[in-house]
């Protein structure tokens, strides 16, 4: 995906990925910008998820009008989950925003639920409501980040619970279906929310971890340059761990003889690597690369 921002080829992995970093946007922007996490954007962050992706169709955007399901194959009696019926879409979903943001009709009595315990019961709640034909997942996993935003438990939408809930994908799938009551005489949320309050800590301290490593790598870096150009570059390769002369140029506004001066030291200390193009060169910051996909 990194190379992608170079290249943006029609392949449809990477236009789900890419549809996926624009539908993060549309919320990212809409819950800084003060607005609530509500339907009607939920909808929007669906028809951007979407867009030319595999599986998108008239009903991008619109809550699902058939059936659908859960399971191994394409036959419901194998599901191992049938979500409710389509003619409830609305009702459930009317519900589930005014659980995430209030009912400006009701005065609130009860204690509040912490944040994260809430947004635990907000994805559990989409996943199983299932508004979409497709797409339900990525977007749950959407709405967990904002709506830590929105909650101002994060600053930042950079905090993604996808890659600790994909470690334990099983364990993850089983315990949403307790919560639905599937092979339980209750629904068991209390061991969901405790699978997700312990993601939530994974996942922080994986974080922490990366940027302090990456903190790590920038300063010793930095002893190592003495020009201020190279050390802009330096600094700017963070961004853009896969760079080109002309995103550099754009990004720091450096003249194209500068930046490849610089790029040419960089890669003399061996801090990072350039393909063997003699037109649109590459540079990858190769450690760097290896603490993100860590």
């Amino acid at each position: 995906m990194l190379e992608d921002q170079l290249d943006h080829r029609e392949d449809w992995k990477k236009i789900e990925v890419r549809n996926y970093q624009d539908a993060l946007s549309i919320g990212i922007e809409a819950i800084q910008a003060g607005y609530p996490l509500s339907e009607r954007l939920i909808r929007q962050m669906h028809e951007m998820l979407m867009r030319k992706a595999r599986g998108s169709s008239g009903a991008s955007g619109t809550y699902r009008k058939v059936q659908n399901f859960i399971g191994p194959t394409n036959r419901i009696k194998d599901a191992a989950y049938v979500p409710p019926e389509p003619q409830l879409m609305d009702q459930y979903m009317t519900n589930l925003e005014r659980f995430i943001n209030g009912n400006p009709y009701e005065t609130q009595t009860a204690e509040e639920l912490h944040p994260l315990i809430k947004a635990a019961i907000v994805h559990a709640q989409f996943e199983s409501i299932h508004p979409f034909l497709d797409g339900n997942g990525r977007l749950g996993r959407i709405l967990i980040v904002l709506y830590l935003l929105q909650s101002k438990l994060i600053e930042t939408p950079y905090f993604f619970l996808s890659e600790e809930l994909e470690r334990e994908k099983f364990k993850y799938y089983a315990l949403l279906n307790r919560v639905r009551e599937i092979d339980k005489t209750s629904p068991d949320w209390k061991s969901w929310i405790n699978f997700f309050l312990e993601a939530t800590i994974k996942m922080a301290d994986h974080q922490y971890a990366k940027l302090d490593q990456a903190e790590a790598l920038y300063q010793n870096g930095l002893e190592k340059l003495s020009q201020t150009s190279t050390k802009t570059i330096w600094k700017t390769m963070f961004t853009l761990p896969i760079a080109s002369v002309n995103q550099l140029e754009k990004e720091t506004g450096l003249s194209p003889a500068t930046i490849r001066n610089s790029l040419k030291q960089l890669v003399q200390e061996n801090m990072i690597f350039a393909n063997d193009r003699q037109r649109n060169r590459r540079y990858y910051f190769y450690d760097l690369i290896a603490i993100i996909k860590d």
